[in-house]
């Protein structure tokens, strides 16, 4: 088999060449390895995908960072000039096996081929290699007439926070803290081996891999004339807009849902890709306080909830089936989060977007039902400290603007002082026979309050805080006796 190194190219080029081969194989110059890299550093939606809906193109733009497409099918990577690109190219009749098989054998290779670097690598249905539970390569294939190009990428340097801001990554802010949950999932060559081997051990390993697992013998060869032609010709067409904008989306069709679920277990928050004119979830992030054993079991759920349709009972289905099938506590409480989710997504069917979905959390009532609240509760950390008006729970007309819209819209204005002052409310307003509201309080006080929330048996309606809040800056005991202001 020809090895061929075509070296670092623009994403453009890459993208040209993987057509150009592909198509060049109907005329047998005989089947391809190829090595490939990026630069500038890229980020490569998969065939069917939304470039707005995938990438953080100001990010990209501000970074010169390549936008583009691939011609497989597949989620959106980020590919950083570290990282080391392989692809086979070749007849259909050499390798003779149904499309989900392929992803085993070439997935086998090439962990075969880690493992002779000392990372112990291993295939992960359907289409992922990993160590120990983390992703360290991705790979994904076509196929015309008669012949295929297959191909996978991997992850060579510590680059994962690049990955997060140049891609659409299911986490919202990009904490220190999410930034640590998605570096728990991913690896790569430098995190196994404390070093970066330089690209030609690497491709050493590779090319091992496909000899012991494949049989594959390879000899050095570089691009001949007819193929450079072929790539230079369909170069301008993977430089437009019509080949990298060439699915667009409504605005609306995508977005991220989160539904966060406390009890006993733990605090379990479920970060979900729900595409709505597909109806199909494109990837699932698990987060949260809880402990479960092994604790990468997680990584396996994640695995289920991917490219899967967004359907309540079969994902609620696969959820109690696998901790059924893997004799674990929890999967009421996971159905409790994904039942957040699934709230939400009712929000956006009433019009809203999937961000302003995600401020609203609900009790004791689903978006669409009939609702009238007649009191709208303010948290304590709203008020202006230095207003002269404010005198325990009085408040002047002159305080906030939201005092004023709540009592234009016609709604009986309070300020919740503490938590205890919370419960004592609710007990009051169960008196006066006012069973719903609607309030404001950050998401971390909704989430350590949220039993209490469900079990005070009313209706309520929440607007999440979303500056900065006590919790966040580290003044809860602060806010908890009175003078913090935000």
């Amino acid at each position: 088999m020809r090895e061929i190194d075509t070296g670092f190219k623009s994403a453009a080029w890459n993208m040209a060449s993987d057509r150009a081969l592909l198509e060049l194989q109907a005329g047998n110059p005989g089947p391809v390895l190829r090595f490939l890299s990026f630069r500038p550093a890229c980020t490569l939606v998969g065939y069917f995908q939304a470039v707005e809906q995938e990438v953080r193109e100001d990010y990209c733009l501000r970074k010169g960072i390549d936008v583009n497409r691939r011609i497989t099918g597949g989620g959106a990577i980020y590919f950083d000039p570290s990282q080391v690109g392989w692809e086979i190219i070749a007849p259909l009749e050499l390798f003779p096996y149904r499309p989900e098989a392929l992803y085993r054998v070439f997935g086998e290779a090439v962990a075969e081929g880690l493992r002779t670097l000392g990372i112990r690598a291993e295939f992960k249905p359907r289409n992922d290699i990993e160590v120990d539970g983390r992703k360290i390569s991705g790979m994904g294939g076509i196929s015309l007439g008669k012949a295929f190009l297959f191909q996978g990428t991997l992850l060579v340097e510590d680059r994962i926070e690049d990955m997060l801001y140049a891609l659409k990554v299911p986490i919202e802010k990009l904490k220190p803290k999410e930034v640590d949950s998605v570096r728990e999932r991913v690896t790569c060559v430098e995190m196994e081996l404390g070093r970066v081997p330089d690209r030609e051990k690497i491709k050493a390993a590779l090319r091992e891999g496909f000899r012991r697992r494949l049989g594959i013998n390879t000899f050095e060869d570089a691009l001949k004339d007819f193929e450079l032609r072929k790539i230079e010709e369909y170069l301008p067409f993977f430089l437009s807009e019509e080949w990298i904008r060439r699915v667009k989306l409504p605005d609306r069709s995508q977005g991220m849902l989160t539904g966060t679920y406390r009890s006993d277990f733990g605090t379990i928050r479920v970060n979900m890709v729900v595409n709505a004119a597909q109806k199909m979830v494109r990837t699932t992030i698990i987060t949260g306080d809880f402990f479960i054993e092994p604790y990468r079991v997680i990584y396996d759920l994640e695995r289920l909830l991917k490219n899967i349709p967004f359907q309540r009972e079969r994902i609620l289905g696969v959820v109690e089936r696998f901790f059924e099938e893997r004799n674990l506590p929890g999967a009421e409480d996971f159905k409790g989060a994904l039942e957040e989710v699934f709230y939400k997504w009712k929000w956006v069917l009433e019009g809203f977007t999937p961000e302003e979905a995600n401020n609203l959390f609900s009790v004791n009532f689903e978006p669409g039902e009939r609702f009238e609240p007649s009191i709208f509760l303010f948290p304590h950390c709203a008020r202006k400290i230095e207003c002269p008006y404010v005198k325990g729970r009085e408040w002047s007309a002159f305080g906030d603007d939201g005092y004023l819209l709540a009592g234009e819209a016609g709604l009986e204005v309070t300020t919740i002082l503490t938590f205890e002052d919370l419960m004592d409310h609710f007990e009051l307003l169960r008196k006066r026979g006012i069973k719903e509201y609607v309030g404001s309080c950050c998401e971390p006080f909704y989430v350590k309050h949220q039993e209490e929330f469900r079990e005070s048996g009313l209706r309520g309606l929440l607007i999440n805080v979303e500056n900065s809040t006590c919790y966040d800056l580290g003044q809860a005991q602060l806010a908890y006796s009175g003078p913090f202001e935000s």
